[in-house]
Order: C-alpha cells, then sequence, then structure tokens
C-alpha cells in the first residue's frame, strides 16, 4: 500500500486511532495511554505527525489535527470551541462567542470568547488563523452555563441570561452599551428572555453596576419596565460608574449613579 504525505498503514491507523477518542487538544500522555507507547516515543510520534503535516503544535506539547483539506499551515481550526476549552478548562465560551451561539446578533465575529478560572499570560493567543480572547474570572463566577456536545466532547456555554449579564458586567466585550442594548432587544424577543433570572444572575455577581447598567438602558429604551425588573434602583450602590468604559463620559444620571454619554443622557432627560 502507497504511503500518504509521510505517513504509512500503521502510522495511519495510530493516528485515526488518536483522532477518534482525542476530539479536542491532543498530548504525549494521551498517546502514551492509546498506542501503549512510553510518553518519550510518543513525543516523538507527535512531531513526526506534525512535520509530516498531519497536526498542528498550538503550543509546545499540545497538537490539534490538520483538517484534511487543508492547504498552508495557516489553518481553519474547524471546532474552536473545543481547542479554548481543553486549553483553558475549567470555564465557558462566553461574551460574543456566546452572544452568537444563542443568535442574538447578525454580526460576524471570528473570535472566539471564553472565560477561564486560569491564570494565563497571553490573553489573545491565536492558534492556526483562529485569534481567541481569554478573560479570567473567579471561581464563584462559573454558573449559568449550558452544555454543547461535539461528538463525545463537551463545551460549557453561558446560557441566555448569563450571556447578558456577562456582556453588562464587561460591555468592551461587545464593543460598548449601544451594541449590549441591541443584543439586549434581540434577548427580549427571544424564547430564552426570563426576567427573573437575569436578575438572580445579574445579584450573584459582585457588581452592582449591573443593576446601574441594566436600569438607565431600559428607562431609556423601553417604554415599559418589566414587572420583576421594577426594583433595580433598590440593588445600586451609591458611588458613580461609568455607563459605557469605552467612551470617556462624565455627564450624570443621579437616579442610576452613572457617567453617561451625551446621546445616551439626552434620550433620557427627553424621556424623564
Amino acid at each position: 500500500m502507497s504511503e500518504l504525505a509521510g505517513i504509512g498503514k500503521i502510522g495511519r491507523n495510530r493516528l485515526s486511532k488518536v483522532l477518534e477518542y482525542t476530539p479536542g487538544t491532543i498530548n504525549a500522555k494521551d498517546v502514551a495511554k492509546l498506542l501503549d507507547l512510553s510518553k518519550k516515543e510518543a513525543n516523538r510520534v507527535l512531531s513526526r505527525w506534525c512535520a509530516n503535516g498531519w497536526l498542528y503544535r498550538v503550543k509546545r506539547g499540545v497538537y490539534i489535527s490538520v483538517p484534511i483539506d487543508s492547504t498552508s499551515s495557516d489553518i481553519l481550526i474547524e471546532e474552536p470551541f473545543i481547542i479554548a476549552d481543553s486549553l483553558f478548562h475549567p470555564g465557558y465560551v462566553a461574551g460574543f462567542s456566546a452572544v452568537k451561539h444563542w443568535d442574538f446578533s447578525e454580526q460576524i465575529i471570528e473570535t472566539i470568547y471564553y472565560f477561564t478560572t486560569k491564570k494565563v499570560k497571553e490573553r489573545s493567543p491565536v492558534f492556526g488563523s483562529t485569534r481567541f480572547q481569554i478573560k479570567t474570572i473567579k471561581n464563584n463566577r462559573l454558573f449559568g452555563t449550558k452544555t454543547i456536545w461535539y461528538g463525545s466532547k463537551k463545551v460549557k456555554v453561558s446560557d441566555p441570561s448569563k450571556t447578558i449579564v456577562d456582556i453588562l458586567d464587561d460591555p468592551k466585550l461587545v464593543g460598548g452599551m449601544s451594541v449590549v442594548y441591541e443584543i439586549f432587544i434581540e434577548y427580549m424577543e427571544s424564547k430564552y428572555c426570563d426576567f427573573g433570572i437575569l436578575k438572580e444572575y445579574a445579584g450573584r455577581i459582585s457588581n452592582k453596576t449591573i443593576f446601574k447598567r441594566l436600569g438607565l438602558m431600559i428607562d431609556v429604551k423601553l417604554d415599559e419596565v418589566p414587572t420583576e425588573l421594577l426594583d433595580l434602583n433598590k440593588h445600586i450602590s451609591s458611588g458613580y460608574s461609568n455607563f459605557d468604559p469605552t467612551i470617556d463620559s462624565q455627564l450624570i444620571v443621579e437616579k442610576w449613579k452613572l457617567k453617561v454619554p451625551g446621546s445616551w443622557k439626552k434620550e433620557y432627560d427627553r424621556k424623564k
């Protein structure tokens, strides 16, 4: 039987077995166990497969499979959620990646956002041609997730309400409060909308600015306040916070203890 790209029949059988049982990242420990090899020999096998173009090295000792139709080393990762989870677990897919997963935006976002409890040195790594954005969070924020499956591999993604709370906590994730509002409207019009859960989640995160931003957004943009959110003002702190951290703002909305951009202040004053 002829060899294919520097790999013979035995090698192909070995590689097939490894890919079948390691749907995420591949390392020497897993290969050694699957193929009954020493770790040293497993590392040599991985290096050989990488040199022959069958695997792509994402970092020292960690590899992923190269799509069969790939024509360059600048590969497009087929299941980037799996890669993020394999490298940075425990955590969950979040930010704009979760927004897109729940179909709350039509914007094309190629960066993969992942929240992890790990401390990471590189927060914007690029693997293949895929950029990742990694944010470190505290353990108490590992809640409000749903499990999605890729074959035998499961990955957690923030559920719809947690997705909204996360971007209210950090609007920079999606580009500012104007984008947060657009996403919030999609959330409200979706089957996932649950203001009770939204309020509960907001209370579990130690950032009262979430309530402030949500309250002002509702005052300015909605004609009617959802019943579950009528008492948001009772949950805010007395200090002043930035409504939109992407904009330098000095105008004040006293009710919500917020420094707001001119456009939002003008709309708020008009509706009072």
